[in-house]
């Protein structure tokens, strides 16, 4: 990974000339992979989903339903969840402003990601495309930062966080390749720096791939109890997300439909997408996923799994990114040109 490596060794450079206090504080909350992706963990993410979490987010796997149901937490979450007790006044604040920006997370944690560093949370003169309705954030940030108390809790949490980003660095390398395989895209030393967060706050397997600058962040959820091997699969669709947010860019007209497609997902599934070329982009996403992190005999299965959650398209690009691995074509033109070919009221619904 010519990006990689050349940034891990600017990293270890840069980190003797820190001053001490830095320089652990650098050391505690990130590990590097085998192949020099940098695996982080974020206290603007943690404090955004902290807030999330007190606000009602309770994704996570379901081990008993009655009387009612038990929801299984990473042990970091539920202690965060057990600290924190937003205020109602601060909570009046929040639901204002969720109620005037019903965005994804997705476009809450890209936000969050342009900011600068707790407790002042900083915004930047140039905010991510499809944020800027959210200019005011921070300050909401910044309030429940100092009222929750998130610096000391963060502080308490550095260790057993770290040792999740020992757990995921063997599982990272792989499927950003195999990603970058199945997309044909190389890796050069402009391509954006990738940076793995893994955000213990939010339900197993999440994903979210944003691009922030110079730095793809892949934003992930924890993985599954015990010492077994991290699941690939949300890495590979987080860095496929953000690699086909550009891709995408400007294509969901070429969708005949796909506003239609689009009311009727949201009415009936949760799938993130604020936009048509936003949901072909996750959809497509799943499917350079799939390709990249799950073995040949288990595909079908997950595409059909994809599809009874909402992502209606996958069985179509799948069909397509055979054809595209074929092709001469760059994925962008590709794309708009096979969305032509899609007629999304023959498409199954699951």
């Amino acid at each position: 990974m010519l990006r990689t490596f050349s940034s891990l060794a600017a990293a270890a450079a840069v980190a003797l000339l820190l001053p001490a206090t830095a320089s652990a504080q650098d050391w505690a909350s990130s590990v590097y992979s085998e192949g020099g992706v940098e695996l982080r963990i974020d206290e603007r993410i943690f404090t955004l989903f902290a807030a999330f979490n007190d606000m009602g987010l309770d994704d996570a796997p379901v081990t008993r339903q009655d009387p009612i149901p038990k929801r299984e937490f990473d042990p970091v979450r539920r202690q965060v969840r057990d600290a924190i007790l937003m205020s109602p006044d601060l909570r009046a604040k929040f639901e204002a402003f969720f109620d005037k920006n019903p965005l994804p997370v997705r476009t809450y944690a890209a936000y969050t990601l342009a900011l600068g560093d707790a407790p002042t949370f900083t915004a930047p003169a140039k905010l991510p495309v499809g944020t800027e309705s959210l200019k005011g954030f921070e300050a909401l940030l910044a309030e429940f930062y100092g009222k929750a108390r998130i610096k000391e809790i963060f502080a308490k949490l550095t260790a057993p966080q770290r040792e999740v980003l020992k757990r995921f660095s063997p599982a990272v390398d792989k499927p950003v390749a195999e990603a970058r395989a199945v997309m044909k895209t190389k890796e050069t030393d402009a391509s954006p720096q990738v940076v793995v967060v893994v955000n213990l706050l939010d339900g197993r397997g999440s994903a979210h791939g944003i691009q922030v600058g110079d730095e793809i962040f892949l934003v992930v959820g924890p993985a599954a109890a015990g010492t077994g091997p991290v699941d690939s699969l949300p890495i590979a669709r987080a860095f496929a997300r953000a690699e086909l947010e550009a891709i995408a860019k400007g294509k969901g007209s070429a969708l005949k439909g796909g506003k239609e497609l689009l009311r009727e997902v949201q009415g009936n599934y949760a799938v993130g997408s604020a936009s048509v070329e936003d949901y072909v982009a996750e959809n497509l996403a799943r499917v350079v996923a799939i390709k990249a992190a799950v073995p040949s005999e288990e595909m079908s299965k997950a595409m059909e799994d994809e599809m009874r959650n909402g992502f209606l398209l996958v069985r179509e690009l799948n069909r397509g990114m055979a054809i595209y691995a074929k092709a001469t074509k760059p994925l962008d033109a590709f794309i708009a040109d096979f969305l032509r070919e899609i007629d999304v009221g023959k498409l199954p619904r699951l």
